[in-house]
């Protein structure tokens, strides 16, 4: 098992000829050499004298009690946690790639973070380990690196293990050549032999052997990948920018939502037993509401904050949430607490209670700001990052209880009145088969909600807070979890907002205060006026990295709010300092906006991913360049959000569900008349080309209800067939308005082979004939249309949907 991670808006999805790469680097570089190596490695003198072997490296020093290596000297918390080490660990950088490169090393990359429970396990069980530790030394060049710190780092080598191993989450370990191109990939590795799974040392050993023997297949299969790469990045770059369609996407998206939506437990889990609180999901249904006032739309987000706030995905003593549920109903979390999920959601409960007046939704957002203040804020200002799932490697130890447990700390009756509304729910056994030391606590389901349908549960609830107190007074006595004191700018912008929410929305002066202070800190220590330079975080005092797009952005967001909510136009004036600071660094000559003003020690260039469990930088982009234009009039600002805008929209037109922060700026009707006023203002000699120009479509209808469509594409261009080679190509499709359980014949494509495409794709050309039979049902005259995307050589154009006028036939 890994850290599952949920990435249901994953930029890059195999598809078959992706799959065949996979499967060829799997076998043909790892698997094949694995069978002999797992027979042999213990008898090997390679292997076995390894096994035994210190870890004795140049950049680890030993005592005689504990191991110390360079990592020592970073300011990041993940990489200190691995510090002490036997294992020659490096930080991202020119000496590790000149290492590997001047002793023709692979790298082994391991990306995680501080509170993700399998990072742990990895540590404590493989690279604590002075044995694996000398594997590791002897073979490889380590590179260590905190995706909070490395988010462009982060992306592209999760894309190389969405190709390799079809996989996301955390950890995430990639072998690469010197030349940074990833061969294998994987996430947590056991460190024994696990029936036919191989330990972590045999798969050193593998790919030693890999490396060392079938040298030029390992670079062959490094190149592989490193092309798709290439090929998902063109993609992303080469689709001419498309017109938004904000009204189409919302619909489409909150169909997305009802399909994937619970109606048992709320949340959004589609086909997986996990459930992530997806924020810009909710605050996209909230929106809708707002905007459409469809009572289906607020239904899902108040059953989903509500399941969230009878589950033990909320700290029910604390406040707050944890990550996510490992099970449908809310009930038993991975026990990390992140600054970015709080924030998110102190806001939606905040929004949650203006739009229905449900009191527990008041309590909650209340809990959850007095946690981010008593816990995550930092006594200088700001908030950290994060607490851990863990102590002393058990999942949850500080926060699991047993009823003797309870009843020692309130006695049999004041236990007894407690568990009137709460409950416990056991936690299966760990990777190890070992128990959980409690279980975790939660509403009892079945009593909570009848309260909550008359509006008493938060009385309920608050009728026995000085139990609740009791009992998390004597949590406190416990070892508690290690506190991610990372200080990052994007998730403390969130926080902001979060704040400003709540405060306004619940009639607390109190938190519109703490997001002014929280403002204030970040305008006097992470922003440098005159240079434009914005700092990604801070650890005790050492400013960090260069910020990223979305640190900009969501900086920019929380001050546009700060302005809002305040009055004062000094935060509007440092909104359009951070604006102006973004475009310089961010803005392609295209309009485009790039993830990360990195470049040099790149492969290539960070895919953009859509708004996951938080907004993307350039969702917040968009929204804070909109956000100047309709609050200042400054055209300038809305022509670079249409451009932007415009060169997301083919991926937001293929899912637009995983846009939802995107799609709640554009409800708000004055950010889409600054939308519509920068489109008016931008000369109609620029208009784009579409596919439309290079695609000609007729329909016939059989009195029998025969449908052909026959299809005209002019010489040197192309259409995508259906299915489509990638997910980012807009596949040929035909619809019928009113025809439910339409069948489409496609004809058989043809290959198309370019040299960003060398494996070639899936293609239609010249004249091509699509069929379908229409149910006798179908209103007369039919509705029909064909959605196409014209590519040709060099680039792809605009998609069009092109309506076709019916003629009839016998």
């Amino acid at each position: 098992m890994t850290e599952h991670i949920q990435r249901w808006s994953a930029p890059w999805r195999a598809s078959p000829r992706q799959r065949v790469l996979r499967c060829w680097l799997a076998m043909s570089v790892a698997l094949a050499a694995l069978s002999p190596v797992m027979a042999t490695a213990a008898s090997t003198p390679t292997a076995a004298a390894t096994a035994t072997a210190t870890a004795t490296a140049t950049g680890v020093s030993f005592d005689g009690k504990t191991y110390t290596n360079r990592l020592i000297h970073s300011h990041d918390p993940y990489l200190l946690m691995h510090a002490h080490n036997p294992v020659d660990w490096y930080p991202w950088g020119p000496a590790a790639i000149a290492r590997a490169r001047r002793e023709n090393k692979p790298i082994f990359l391991s990306i995680g973070y501080s509170t993700c429970y399998w990072c742990h396990v990895a540590e404590r069980e493989l690279y604590a380990d002075p044995k694996i530790a000398g594997l590791m030394n002897r073979w490889f060049v380590n590179i260590k690196v905190d995706r909070e710190q490395r988010l462009d780092l982060d992306r592209i080598y999760m894309l190389a293990r969405q190709i390799i191993a079809g996989g996301g989450g955390w950890p995430n370990n990639v072998f690469l050549t010197p030349e940074l191109k990833p061969f294998f990939a994987g996430s947590y590795f056991p460190p024994h032999d696990q029936g036919q799974r191989p330990g972590f040392p045999e798969v050193l050993a593998t790919l030693h052997k890999a490396w060392t023997n079938e040298h030029a297949k390992v670079l062959e299969a490094a190149t592989g990948v490193y092309q798709t790469m290439q090929q998902v990045e063109r993609q992303m770059s080469s689709v001419h920018g498309a017109p938004p369609a904000p009204a189409r996407w919302l619909q489409q998206a909150v169909r997305q939502a009802a399909t994937r939506f619970d109606a048992m437990d709320g949340g959004f889990p589609g086909n997986s037993a996990t459930q992530f609180p997806q924020q810009p999901v909710l605050a996209m249904l909230l929106a809708d509401y707002r905007h459409k006032h469809d009572a289906r739309s607020l239904a899902m987000v108040t059953s989903t904050l509500q399941a969230m706030a009878e589950g033990g995905v909320m700290d029910q003593l604390g406040g707050g949430f944890h990550r996510y549920s490992i099970e449908p109903d809310w009930s038993i979390p991975h026990f990390e607490k992140m600054l970015d999920d709080n924030a998110q959601l102190l806001g939606l409960y905040a929004q949650a209670y203006a739009s229905t007046r449900q009191p527990l939704f008041k309590q909650v957002a209340l809990r959850t700001a007095h946690y981010l203040v008593s816990t995550l804020q930092a006594p200088g200002g700001g908030f950290y990052s994060a607490e851990d799932s863990q102590v002393d490697g058990v999942e949850g130890a500080s926060h699991v209880w047993t009823r003797a447990r309870i009843d020692a700390v309130l006695g049999t009756r004041d236990a007894e009145r407690f568990l009137t509304l709460y409950a416990l729910t056991p936690i299966p056994p760990d990777h190890t088969g070992q128990s959980s030391p409690g279980d975790v606590l939660r509403l009892d389901r079945n009593k909570a909600m009848p309260l909550a349908d008359k509006q008493q549960l938060a009385p309920r609830i608050d009728a026995l807070a000085p139990l609740r107190d009791r009992l998390l007074a004597a949590r406190r006595q416990r070892p508690q979890p290690a506190r991610d004191e990372k200080i990052v700018t994007a998730e403390n912008a969130l926080a902001i907002r979060g704040f400003l929410q709540a405060g306004q929305r619940l009639k607390e002066p109190a938190l519109t205060r703490t997001a002014i202070d929280t403002g204030q800190w970040f305008w006097t220590h992470a922003f440098d006026a005159k240079s434009g330079l914005l700092r990604h975080q801070f650890y005790h005092g050492h400013a960090g990295t260069p910020g990223f797009l979305d640190d900009y952005a969501l900086l920019g967001q929380a001050f546009l709010a700060l302005h809002a909510a305040t009055g004062d136009a000094l935060w509007r004036t440092r909104a359009q300092q951070l604006a102006d600071a973004m475009l310089q660094r961010f803005a392609r000559p295209d309009g485009s906006l790039r993830p990360t003003s990195n470049a040099a020690d790149l492969l290539v260039a960070p895919p953009v991913e859509g708004d996951q469990m938080r907004p993307s930088g350039q969702s917040a982009a968009v929204a804070l360049l909109l956000g100047l234009s309709a609050n200042g009039g400054q055209a300038t600002y809305g022509k670079a959000a249409y451009r932007a805008l415009s060169h997301l929209a083919t991926q937001v037109d293929a899912q637009p569900y995983a846009w939802g922060s995107l799609l709640t700026t554009l409800t708000r009707p004055s950010l889409l008349a600054a939308l519509n006023q920068a489109k008016a203002s931008i000369k109609t000699s620029h208009a784009l080309p579409s596919s439309a120009d290079h695609v000609h479509a007729t329909a016939q209808l059989t009195s029998s209800g025969a449908l052909r469509v026959a299809i005209e594409i002019d010489k040197g261009y192309h259409i995508n067939a259906n299915p489509a080679s990638d997910p980012y190509l807009i596949p040929t499709r035909l619809a019928v308005d009113h025809a439910a359980g339409l069948k489409v014949h496609y004809p058989r494509p043809e290959t198309f082979k370019t040299p960003f495409a060398p494996q070639g794709l899936a293609v239609y050309s010249g004249h091509v004939v699509l069929r379908a039979q229409l149910p006798p049902t179908t209103p007369a005259p039919p509705q029909v249309t064909v959605r196409v995307q014209a590519c040709n050589d060099q680039y792809c154009l605009v998609p069009a949907r092109l309506q076709l006028p019916v003629t009839v036939t016998r």
